[in-house]
This record gives structure tokens, sequence and C-alpha cells, in this order.
């Protein structure tokens, strides 16, 4: 179960190393914590974006599930409801959270499906 955890939380970085605009900064730092398995954190305060998996101090920090993660980025769930159910906490400035969902989906970016 961990191990597969793991390998989602690696998904998880790939996609938004891939995907995060180049030429667009998020202009923060976001972490998303994934407990018991590890984090995403990106700076988004510099160009191109830097993704990675150490722990650093951060303006925004989600705390989620990393498959409900990996889900909401592939648009196959609706993040208001999984906000709203208690599936995600957010700590810090809650609009850089909503500004990475704006850079992720009005460049056009698919998730899989």
């Amino acid at each position: 179960m961990l191990k597969e955890a793991q390998k989602t939380v690696a998904a998880i970085t790939s996609f938004l190393q891939e995907k995060l605009p180049a030429d667009r900064p998020l202009g923060a730092r976001l972490k998303f914590v994934y407990p018991d398995v590890g984090l995403v954190f990106i700076d988004g305060r510099k160009l191109p974006h830097v993704v990675h998996n150490r722990d650093e101090a951060a303006d925004c920090t989600v705390v989620i599930d990393p498959e409900l993660h990996l889900r909401l980025l592939h648009r196959e769930a609706d993040q208001g409801q999984a906000f709203r159910q208690g599936h995600m906490r957010i700590s810090g400035d809650v609009a850089i959270a909503v500004h990475l969902g704006a850079l992720l989906f009005a460049t056009g970016v698919q998730g899989a499906r």
C-alpha cells in the first residue's frame, strides 16, 4: 500500500514538472502533503517552476490523499466537492492553490483519461 502511494506521489511530481507552464509564474511556494507518504513542493517564484519532494516552508500547504490529488489533476474528481467533504485541508494563502489550478487548466492541460 505504501509503495503504491509513493508511486502516486512520483506520478504527481512528474505531472507537475511537465505541465506547469514555463512562461507564467505561480508567484509563491506551494506544498502538497500526503500524510505518512511524502510531499510535493512547487517553488513558483522561479521560472521555470521548481518541483521537488523536499520539505520547505511554503506560502500555502494542502494536505490531501495522493490518489485523490492525482484524480484531481486528471480532472476525474471535483476539487470543490473534495474540499467541502473534508478530503483536503488548506492552510496559508488559499488563493495560491486556486491560482495553480488556473495555471494548469487555462493552458489546455488535459489529464489522462
